[in-house]
């Protein structure tokens, strides 16, 4: 679930991020929302899914794997802050 997650937030980020950054065009702004609205918090449910996948395992390939793909969806919402911070300078 961590890896759909993580795959769809990003497309969704992605097509968001364009109009946000004023390099697409979106007359009615639906991708920002999706990409702000949906994306983000789909981000965060892979992270903890994520999460939940490797609470309590030992040291194994599907720990490694799990903080892996934790790691990367949270990279997803820190992706929009760093949007932010090109937008506003």
């Amino acid at each position: 679930m961590a890896v759909v997650a993580l795959v769809s937030s990003i497309m969704m980020t992605y097509k968001g991020g364009r109009v946000y950054l004023g390099i697409g065009s979106d007359p009615f702004g639906r991708d920002l929302i999706v990409g702000t609205l949906i994306g983000i918090p789909t981000a965060l449910a892979g992270a903890i899914c994520a999460y939940m996948a490797l609470y309590g395992r030992g040291w194994d390939f599907f720990r490694v794997t799990s903080i892996v793909l934790l790691a990367s969806n949270l990279l997803v919402p820190l992706s929009w802050v760093v949007m932010l911070l090109i937008k506003t300078a």
